[in-house]
This record gives C-alpha cells, structure tokens and sequence, in this order.
C-alpha cells in the first residue's frame, strides 16, 4: 500500500466500527504500529488530572474513571500505565497490576480499565475473587497503604456493579458505594484518597474542535496531492470533496456550533462517537460494499461512476449513507437525526433556492447563498428537478419525492456551508427544529460566557412564554411580570386564573434571571419572590418552548412532552416559593385585550 492509502486504512477504522472500547483501543495502536503511522490522538483535557493522581512522592489517590461509552477511558489507563512504568500495557483480560518505584518507596496498582472483560457472575452476584478486589480498594480509601486502584467504568456499570454486590459484601464497601455515587452524582471531584473523573463533564464542543484538530490537521493528507493518480485521491473523489470542504473554517465553526447544540439540548457527544462522524463524512459512500470507502478496486469502479455526489459531505455526515439500525447504535447520530437539518420548510428560503435564478428580486441573495459551491458538493441533477417543478412535470409520486428529499439535501447543504452572516441573515436556523437557537447562542450563553448579564429584553419572551403556559392565557407578549398562578384543582387546571404571587422583572435583583451553572453546559432560569428562588435547567429545547408559545403556539399542540415538562416544573415552582391559596380570599385574574391582568378579590368569609 501506498503511504495514502495506509492512511484512509487508518481513519477507516475510526469509522462505524465494533463498539468494545478497549479491543477497539488496542486495535488502532495494533494498526498504527503495523503500518508506521501515528493513531489520531490529542492530549485529552483529563489526562493531567488522572496523572495528578499518581505524583512522584507516591501520595497516590484511588482513581475512578466515569462517563459514557466511548469518552477514552481505556485509552487513558494505558496513558498511566506508560507514565508511570515507561512501557506499554500488556494485560488482556482489562485488568493490570503494576509496580511503581516513588520517592516515598513502591506503590502497586491495580487498573481495572474493562469492566465487561474483568466482572464475572456468580448467578446474580459477583464472584468472591471480585469483590475481595473491590473490598481491597475501599481499604485503601478509608486505611490507607501502598496498594492503588484505578476503575474505569461507564456510568450505568458504575451503579450496576454494585447492585450486584452479595448480600454479605463487608459494611466498608457499601460506605464506598455510597461516597462513590454521592460524588458522581453531585459533580464532585473528590474525597480523602479517593477520585472520580467524569470524563462526559468535558463538552461537546471542546471535544469535537480537538477531534477536527487532530483529525484535518495531519500531514499524511498531502496524499491527496502526491497521489492524485489513485483515484481515491483524485480531485473528483467524493473524499478529495469532502476533506476540502471539511477544511472551510466556516464549515469547522458549524461543526463546533452544532456539539454546543448537543451539551444545551441534553446530549453529549462521546470522542469515538466524534471520530467515527468525521471518518464517516470523509469516507462514508452509499454505494460502497460496507458503505464507506476503501482503496483498491472497489473505490476506483465506484469513483469512476462520477457519482461524488452522492457521498457529498452534507449527506455523509449526518449518516445518509449508513442504514437506520447502524444510526440509531450512536449517540452522535441520534442527535443528529433530532435536529432535523433541512427537514423544516422555510417559505423564504424555498422561494430562494427554487426562484432565485429566474426572480430577478432574488438573484443577488441567490448569487450569495445558493450558487457558490466550490468543491461540487451540490447534485448536478437538482436544477433540473427543479426546472420539472416548476413546470409541472413531476409525473408521479416517487418523482415528487426525489425532488422534495433533494429540496431537503439542498436546505443542509445550505446550513452547513453558509457563513455566520449569512446564517442569521437568511434565517438557516429555520430549517432545523431550533428556529431560535441564533437567539440562544447570542442572546443567553455568549453573554454568561463573557461574564455579564442577559439582558432584560431577552428575559421578556421567556416570561411570556411562562404566562402563557402556566395561566394558560394569552397575556402580553412583552411582560413585565411573572404571574405565579393556580386552579381551584392546585396545579393541573390548564386555566390557572388565581393568582398567588408574581415575579418582577424590573425588580433588584430581578424576579426572572438567568445564570451559569458549574456543573452543567445549560444555564439555570431563576424566578425570584418573597424572599425566595427556585431555578430550572435552561436548555435549547426548553428555550425553544417559550420562545415558539411567546411567539403564538399553542403550548399543547406545539409538543405535549414539552408542556408536560414545564407542568412539572410549575408543581416544583410553587412547591419550593411555598405559594398557595389562602382560606380567606382569593385572586382571581381576568385579561384585558392587550393581554394585562387585572385582579379582583373574591372573600370566601
């Protein structure tokens, strides 16, 4: 093989791949040794905390490694075991023990870093051999000694190994349990000689600029110059196409735009999750054997077929190419898939894309946004689709649906190449399910990051959005005010027109407020009164929410799972300001025409 094609060799296998972490770790080092080239790698944002652990003085902590499938905990035990011994990782059955020489004399270790491979049951608990390993680590977090441990396990075997603790199991270990989860629970970090590293605290969006980073910015990409004779290289292959594409800054800048997108909406993006999309959006080709690219034969009789385009990287990269069930297995593209890119119809946007070049109001938007196409990313097909539209000549259903998912392809093609100017000027958010997520960005999390304060005016169609879905009223649509309401059946009436309290936005400190949080990449709302507070996650699908019913949705035809949400998060609101109807009197609440409330009082003595 040429020094090229070891390459793809090597990002290939990045790709939709097996998932057991640890065979896949040793795997890649396997390949990467074999053919002399470096595995894609980059110093990973907890390899310096895990290293601190274990300093030269031999005041070692015992090290536990959370976090979802694929974050690089494996990878990160044989990055101690080659710190502290200076040779590679030899065990194969996920557990390792090795000898450390420090200044404060020997310390063992005991790396556990494949839970799968390492626990056994014994019917439904683990074998003694177990837990005498795991009674020996909580020894040595309360009694101390030489002996060391590192855990590495995923968040849900974290709670599932200890459920299957014996019913015997020593009273020290369960006084571990209970620490181990209070810290993983509360985002703590740690406790006496224990650690716990959370590697999914670590954001999306950090995670992907380091996977783009390590991945683009290689040398063995001058393949692409040095070997244009194979056609894997050539500058017509869907590959050459989508690295340069994948290389636009703007087009890297949207990449990290939509991992923000996935921290604030309740996703995270693992780093193999990350590097099997980029593998797959380079590679990914619906027409090849496995469905992404390999060099020989196969590649240069599909190449030549001149069908680049249908391995264009706004298809690959949201997973086209794959099958369902291979999408639905990651993380990443289950997201992807939620965003719905270019699925939502925009009237202004369509106009353009189909009219642009025949309306001579719209040519110069459609010259800006719709023809430039540098690396021939569009379907060379679509204009004529959409010369048959306009002329009527779809003939039947599967030739309407061709042009309606070609539509679509063009929407993504749009959003993803399209510069920050040109996002908010042509309103691209539109085409994706979070029509207000430019809004979320620069109106709520730009600011917290710069340190300042959201602005009021920004906070004025979140409480209109709450009005309206906890009075279930149409009130004003620039409030002042917060109106904190009840039923005569407490908090499920979906007309709540007592009042018990409001919030004042104008207030100091104000009755509506919006925070960071530490521990999370979503702010907190905070709803001030009485001398009280309650705060909720702010995330993109709730801000969503509230700017749509602001907006004029109707709160449970929009999405009932939201409204059930903000229903729940109404119980907890009046629960924690300790609001509610006096025996005496009552509020009630009527709306005028623009939308304002006016009490009056109803004695019940």
């Amino acid at each position: 093989m040429s020094p090229g094609e070891k390459w793809i060799r090597m990002v290939r296998s990045y790709g939709p791949v097996a998932d057991d972490e640890a065979r896949h770790a040793e795997q890649v080092d396997q390949m990467a040794s074999r053919y002399g080239i470096p595995r894609i790698s980059f110093p990973h944002p907890h390899r310096q905390p895990l290293l601190d652990c274990f300093p030269p003085d031999g005041n070692f902590a015992n090290t536990v490694l959370t976090g979802t499938a694929g974050e690089g905990k494996t990878r990160l035990c044989f990055e101690l075991v080659q710190h502290l011994t200076g040779t590679k990782e030899r065990s194969t059955t996920g557990l390792e023990v090795i000898e450390v020489p420090t200044f404060g004399g020997p310390r063992k270790v005991t790396l556990i870093y494949d839970v799968s491979g390492w626990r056994k049951k014994q019917k439904t608990y683990l074998q003694p051999d177990q837990v005498e390993l795991l009674h020996r680590m909580a020894r040595s977090t309360y009694e101390g000694g030489s002996e060391f441990f590192v855990l590495a396990v995923n968040d849900g075997q974290l709670h599932a190994l200890f459920r299957s603790l014996p019913p015997d199991a020593p009273a020290i270990l369960r006084d571990f349990q209970r620490d181990l989860i209070q810290l993983h629970t509360s985002g703590s970090t740690a406790q006496a000689r224990l650690r716990l590293l959370n590697l999914s605290r670590v954001p999306s969006a950090h995670l992907m600029h380091l996977c783009l980073t390590a991945l683009l910015d290689r040398l063995e990409w001058s393949c692409l110059e040095t070997e244009r004779n194979n056609p894997l290289f050539a500058e017509n292959s869907s590959l050459a196409r989508n690295y340069r594409t994948l290389t636009i800054p703007a087009v890297r800048e949207r990449l990290i735009t939509l991992a923000r997108i996935a921290d604030v909406s309740g996703h995270h993006l693992p780093v193999r999750g990350l590097l099997c999309l980029l593998s797959n959006a380079l590679l990914g080709h619906p027409d090849a054997k496995d469905r992404v690219l390999r060099s020989g034969s196969e590649a240069e009789e599909l190449l030549a077929a001149n069908q680049a385009q249908r391995a264009a990287l706004h298809r690959t990269l949201f997973g086209d190419n794959l099958t369902p069930n291979a999408r639905r297995k990651r993380e990443v593209y289950r997201f992807l898939g939620m965003l719905h890119v270019g699925e939502e119809t925009t009237n202004e946007l369509d106009e353009l894309i189909i009219f642009g070049s025949r309306v001579d109001e719209l040519a110069a938007a459609h010259r800006e946004l719709v023809l430039p196409d540098p690396h021939s990313q569009r379907n060379p097909n679509f204009p004529a689709l959409v010369r048959s539209y306009i002329q009527g000549d779809l003939a039947d259903g599967q030739d309407t649906e061709e042009f309606m998912n070609e539509l679509a392809a063009e929407r993504r093609r749009l959003f993803l190449n399209a510069t920050p100017p040109q996002l908010q000027k042509f309103k691209l958010w539109s085409t994706t399910v979070f029509h207000h997520a430019q809004h979320y960005l620069d109106e709520i999390l730009l600011p917290l990051k710069e340190g300042r304060r959201v602005h009021r005016q920004h906070l004025r169609p979140l409480a209109a959005g709450l009005n309206r879905v906890w009075t279930g009223l149409l009130l004003a649509d620039n409030p002042h005010k917060l109106h904190l309401t009840t039923g005569l059946d407490l908090t499920t009436s979906p007309v709540s027109d007592i009042s018990l309290a409001y919030a004042n936005l104008d207030a100091d400190p104000a009755g509506l407020d919006v925070c960071a949080n530490e521990n999370h990449s979503a702010p907190d709302l905070i709803i001030r009164t009485g001398g009280r507070e309650f705060r909720f996650s702010l995330t993109l699908p709730r801000f969503e929410f509230l700017r749509r019913v602001a907006a004029g949705a109707m709160p449970s035809s929009f999405s009932r799972e939201a409204f059930a949400d903000f229903m729940a998060l109404k119980q907890r609101c009046l629960r924690d300001l300790d609001l509610r109807a006096s025996n005496q009197l009552l509020h009630l609440i009527d709306v005028s025409r623009d939308g304002e409330i006016h009490e009056r009082t109803v004695y019940l003595e």
